[in-house]
């Protein structure tokens, strides 16, 4: 597999005074980076957060975070590959996966459109931050009407609580009308766990037994219409190299609450136990009508990205008109429209 990947910003470990609060405060080099408030520090335009379980890192670019690592410094997300996939967990907005010819109409104007919006892009102000909790925020301007034709704000929450970090998302629609948008999160996380280990070696295991429909792509990325069944009455899904060569796995018709990426040969613990490489990751995917499972194509499997989405891409029979397209929410004028994404890493 090569080098395996770490974040280059990490941990120090204070044991007299304060054996646990301190654990995360993130240095470089040997020196610790100027603090802001009790384990909130700044490195450029990142900030950090962390408890006695996890430190966290989020980048003011997008609100994207960048870093979830234990307390023995393991770094649980994908840190990003230029020529792989140069991101870590971005949020898709106002759109997810692609849009039929990469561009759409409202009300007689023409806009371009990239893969999964733009505001991973946007950069965000930070409004709020104390020891378990940062909140960035931004909001349309003349720059997004460019983009997007509608009048919103968006503000993500990023919460420790324990072991589990929240992920909430509040999109505010400050228009006159109503808003036709999509939302989707895309945190990728490290796998293999270990060098010496291969992706035979790990699952994914839903909480309940599932038989979800698979959503048919095109080999643009575009919903054909078509759906099959994917799993019949099952729990576990192997992970292999070849399991997303080419492809992206969208289910649809999921009934678990949460899917955890964990190593095959572990002890099946649950109450905060972790497993044999040390940790495994849970995603609560509850309410989200949407599931979306992709990683690289990449001679073996680095990484895999567990996306639970509100909406779909573009159907291959889209219309260009915005406000025709399928699955977009509908939010209407001044309400919020609020989503979170809590992940938990049980650690041994």
């Amino acid at each position: 597999m090569g080098k395996h990947p770490y974040n280059s910003i990490r941990g120090c470990l204070y044991t007299e005074l304060y054996p646990f609060r301190l654990w995360c405060c993130p240095v470089v080099g040997d020196t610790p980076l100027s603090k802001d408030a009790d384990c909130g520090y700044t490195a450029g335009m990142q900030k950090h957060l962390c408890n006695d379980y996890l430190s966290v890192t989020v980048d003011t670019a997008g609100a994207e975070l960048v870093s979830v690592k234990t307390r023995s410094h393991r770094e649980i997300l994908w840190p990003g590959e230029k020529g792989v996939w140069n991101a870590h967990a971005p949020l898709l907005f106002p759109w997810t996966g692609r849009i039929k010819n990469r561009r759409f109409t409202h009300k007689g104007a023409a806009f371009d459109a990239d893969i999964h919006g733009f505001i991973a892009q946007t950069e965000h102000r930070l409004a709020q931050e104390s020891a378990d909790l940062l909140r960035f925020e931004t909001e349309s301007s003349a720059s997004t009407h460019k983009l997007f034709p509608y009048d919103f704000a968006l503000a993500q929450t990023f919460s420790l609580n324990a072991s589990a970090l929240t992920h909430t998302v509040d999109v505010t629609n400050t228009g006159k009308s109503p808003m036709f948008f999509g939302l989707g999160f895309h945190p990728g996380f490290i796998c293999p766990f270990e060098k010496e280990k291969e992706a035979g070696d790990y699952e994914l295991v839903f909480d309940t037994a599932q038989s979800p429909d698979l959503v048919e792509l095109t080999e643009n990325g575009l919903p054909s219409g078509a759906q099959r069944r994917y799993m019949n009455n099952q729990k576990a899904l192997a992970l292999s190299d070849d399991l997303f060569k080419g492809n992206t796995l969208c289910f649809t018709g999921l009934t678990a609450s949460s899917v955890t990426l964990r190593e095959k040969s572990a002890p099946h613990k649950k109450n905060g136990a972790g497993y044999s490489a040390g940790y495994s990751v849970e995603v609560r995917i509850k309410d989200f009508p949407y599931l979306l499972l992709w990683s690289a194509a990449t001679e073996k499997l680095r990484f895999i990205c567990i996306e639970p989405w509100y909406t779909l891409p573009d159907f291959e029979n889209a219309s260009n008109e915005w406000e025709s397209k399928k699955n977009l929410l509908r939010l209407e004028s001044g309400k919020t429209f609020t989503a979170a994404l809590t992940l938990t890493i049980h650690t041994v």
